[in-house]
């Protein structure tokens, strides 16, 4: 059986593989345009990867949810994978809800602020003939 200096350092390696993997994912969509987009797809993804949950039998262990859900409907039944795909489902629901807020919040931000935009701009000189 696993001792729990071999459970910590899985679930260390774990999370270390899986910031890294979701910094990478933040570097590939940073060329939307759409920063909602981008928003919805990091922390989609992010949830998806990150979020924990218990296992069904040992309750004292924690396991990553999409991948105890994904085990848990293969071996027991949609039934006993509930507790996870609930958890994952939320991730997903927070995700969109944020990116939706961000895109409703953003562009008021962004045009109370036009004062800045014109004191980047360059004003070209006027030559007379």
């Amino acid at each position: 059986m696993i001792d729990n200096n071999d459970y910590t350092l899985a679930w260390q390696a774990y999370w270390a593989f899986g910031v890294v993997a979701t910094l990478l994912w933040g570097l590939l969509i940073r060329v939307y345009r759409l920063s909602a987009v981008k928003l919805w797809a990091f922390l989609a993804v992010a949830f998806l990867l990150l979020l924990p949950c218990r296992h069904p039998e040992a309750v004292e262990l924690w396991m990553p949810a999409t991948i105890g859900a994904a085990l848990s409907v293969m071996t027991s039944g949609i039934e006993s994978a509930m507790a996870a795909v609930i958890i994952v489902g939320a991730g997903q629901l927070f995700a969109i809800v944020a990116a939706i807020v961000w895109a409703l919040v953003a562009p008021r931000s962004a045009s109370s602020a036009p004062a800045a935009e014109k004191a980047g701009e360059r004003v070209e000189p006027k030559v007379s003939a």
